[in-house]
């Protein structure tokens, strides 16, 4: 048997291969090339769909219009003040220092008569050696002064009368003079003093006194002889108002400003401002050569739990090199602060829009030795910037606005052609949590449906006169005013309106802020205050539909391997299985992995899709239909075959009649592609 069955096969390939022409035979190739199914999701999103417990659905959709934010309503502006100033201000203490000149150093021979009483002749004695003082610690090692004071007091501590005195202070190092003097006839144990300008004189630490010329005149009569008493000099600085000096400096400010800062809001009359975020903005540029404190502080204010706690901030900006610059920069969050806007004092006038500031920049006691000069200068940028308000509490002022803006509708998204709706009923609600009331005027609102380039006015009685919406109350909790309009097919066009399909809505609206005044600037608003209108949309899903289109997207492969040119045409058979009881023609295209379109089948009035039989009863469909619609491929079509990589099925649908049926949740179309190709065998 075997052996029977090899020789037959060697003799069908020595056949064959005597054969001039090929041979060729046909067979069909039958396979499902996808299965897919539409439901309502892909007409009606299930984010804006309500099942009801008999599985019929609603359709619910809400949006909101209007201001969320006080933020939206105030914008507080930034405020930088810029403090430059040099040491103008710089000042050195008020010193004193005395030195003597004794009868011994005068006339020596009174050594002799020492705490003896006798009579002590006149004298008459020149100098040009003085006595080197130094006054570094006293007074600073040099300086030249803008202006000042030196004041010279000279006691006469002798028996006798001091005829001429004549005196010169001088820099011990250049011996330059800085002032001189000549005083007459100071009689015994009295003083006499003068007073010198400083001004654009150096001086420095290390001085030289000279008593230049002391004449005295006969005592009247033996006298007591002291010789460690005689002219007494007092030398005084005042006033100090260094060009440049090195000196340990006192503790002294440069700058001190209490400012009453203005808003500008724009007509709006704030008293009090919670802070939600916000920073103290310092930017210092210094080329003192000393440390610098900088205080600053709003006193009209208190952190949040912390009342009596004002808000203050000190900086401490270290001494710069000599010849160099010295930066600091900082933002000091101060969320949470409460800031009262009446500036100094609720008392006076005005009590809004007003921030009193302090701010001093000032120099420490360090005992350490500096040079300043009045070329130094430190510039200081310092205030509020990035203020965002939790609270504001004042009077809003009266505003009139507009709106126009418009709002966008993702209702019928999906949905394309016409709608008829059973019914529709339309809330708005209007919400107010701002403490400020507000009128509101509706012009209009007009849907738009982009698609077709329609549009409609929606018109009410109900939307024909102006809507005072009162002030929120803040007891604590906050409590909005809400205030509804309820419109329906008895007192509006909604119906017809929401048959449009907008889905663009464009309200114009007239707002008038604190349209009846305030008291006493009670008027508030939160962060977290809202002033809207609330759109609800409630319709049962129960329409009418003319060429409504569903559409779904599904990837396919119709070959692997397999030779496509060995396809020589064939069917494709599309079977449909319809729950709803609405009918539908359909549309097959087939796209290259670009998405683009080869070719489109099942389309025209050919192709139909049929509907469900509804129960008169339940208002359900019994049971679902079946379609198959069939559609051909060509040869060119089949050479195409390997590049189709995506299918879109749509479906239209299409009511009977104006008939409006109900929708329910379990209702679908499940679609089956199945081929069947002619496939060429070669031989």
């Amino acid at each position: 048997m075997k052996q029977l069955s090899a020789i037959v096969f060697f003799t069908l390939i020595l056949l064959c291969s005597c054969r001039k022409e090929k041979f060729t035979s046909e067979s069909n190739w039958v396979a499902p090339v996808l299965e897919t199914s539409l439901n309502l999701g892909d007409i009606i999103p299930d984010s804006i769909s309500r099942i009801n417990s008999d599985n019929s659905i609603d359709i619910v959709y809400e949006t909101s219009y209007g201001v969320s934010s006080v933020s939206d309503i105030v914008q507080i502006p930034d405020t930088v003040e810029i403090s430059e100033v040099s040491l103008s201000s710089l000042t050195l203490d008020d010193r004193s220092f005395i030195d003597t000149l004794t009868l011994l150093e005068l006339y020596p021979a009174s050594a002799l008569f020492h705490n003896q009483t006798t009579t002590l002749p006149g004298q008459d004695i020149q100098t040009k050696e003085g006595t080197v003082v130094d006054v570094t610690e006293e007074f600073f090692s040099t300086a030249t002064f803008v202006s000042g004071f030196i004041d010279i007091t000279i006691f006469n501590d002798l028996p006798v009368v001091a005829e001429v005195l004549e005196f010169e202070l001088r820099n011990d190092d250049d011996k330059s003079v800085i002032v001189n003097g000549v005083f007459n006839n100071l009689q015994p144990n009295n003083s006499v003093s003068d007073s010198y300008s400083l001004a654009d004189k150096k001086v420095n630490g290390i001085l030289e006194l000279i008593v230049k010329r002391v004449k005295t005149l006969d005592s009247d009569g033996p006298v007591l002889v002291d010789v460690y008493k005689g002219i007494r000099t007092e030398i005084s600085v005042r006033d100090l108002k260094p060009k440049s000096a090195t000196a340990i400096f006192p503790a002294q400010n440069l700058i001190d400003k209490k400012d009453e800062i203005e808003y500008y809001f724009g007509g709006a009359e704030f008293t009090q401002v919670k802070l939600k975020s916000g920073f103290i903005k310092l930017k210092v540029e210094s080329t003192v050569e000393e440390a610098i404190v900088l205080d600053y502080s709003l006193p009209n204010s208190f952190k949040d739990g912390e009342p009596g706690t004002s808000l203050s901030k000190t900086w401490t900006v270290p001494p710069a090199k000599k010849g160099e610059k010295i930066f600091v920069e900082e933002m000091f969050p101060i969320g949470g602060y409460t800031i009262y806007f009446w500036g100094k004092s609720n008392l006076e006038n005005p009590t809004f829009n007003h921030v009193y500031t302090e701010l001093i920049a000032r120099i420490e006691y360090s005992g350490i030795l500096r040079t300043l000069s009045l070329e130094d200068k430190i510039r200081v940028e310092l205030g509020l910037v990035d203020l965002i308000p939790e609270l504001i509490i004042g009077d809003p002022g009266r505003h009139e606005l507009s709106s126009n803006d418009t709002v966008g509708l993702k209702l019928f998204d999906n949905v394309s052609g016409d709608l008829s709706l059973e019914d529709a009923k339309m809330n708005l609600n209007f919400y107010n949590s701002f403490g400020i009331e507000t009128l509101l005027d509706i012009k209009e609102i007009k849907g738009q449906n982009t698609r077709n380039g329609k549009s409609l006015k929606l018109i009410s009685s109900e939307l024909l006169n102006p809507i005072l919406l009162k002030k929120a109350v803040n007891n604590p909790p906050l409590v909005a005013y809400e205030y509804d309009v309820m419109l329906d097919k008895s007192n509006s066009n909604l119906k017809q309106f929401l048959e449009l399909m907008p889905n663009k809505l464009m309200p114009e609206i007239e707002a008038v802020v604190r349209p009846n005044g305030t008291i006493n600037q009670n008027d508030f608003a939160f962060d977290v205050s809202e002033l809207l209108v609330n759109i609800r949309f409630e319709m049962p899903l129960k329409f009418g539909l003319d060429n409504l289109t569903v559409a779904v997207n599904e990837s396919v492969t119709f070959f692997n391997d397999e030779k496509v040119d060995n396809i020589k045409g064939g069917q494709l058979f599309l079977k449909l299985i319809n729950d709803f009881p609405i009918s539908g023609r359909t549309k097959m295209v087939f796209k290259d992995k670009m998405g683009e379109q080869l070719f489109e089948l099942f389309s025209g009035d050919n192709y139909e899709m049929t509907a469900a039989e509804v129960d008169p009863q339940t208002n359900k469909t019994k049971s679902p239909t079946e379609s198959e619609l069939i559609a051909t491929i060509s040869k060119d079509q089949a050479k195409q075959l390997s590049q189709i990589k995506s299918i879109d099925l749509e479906v239209y649908l299409n009511t009977e009649d104006a008939k409006r049926y109900l929708m329910f949740s379990d209702y679908t179309i499940n679609a089956k592609l199945i081929s069947d190709f002619i496939y060429e065998n070669n031989l």
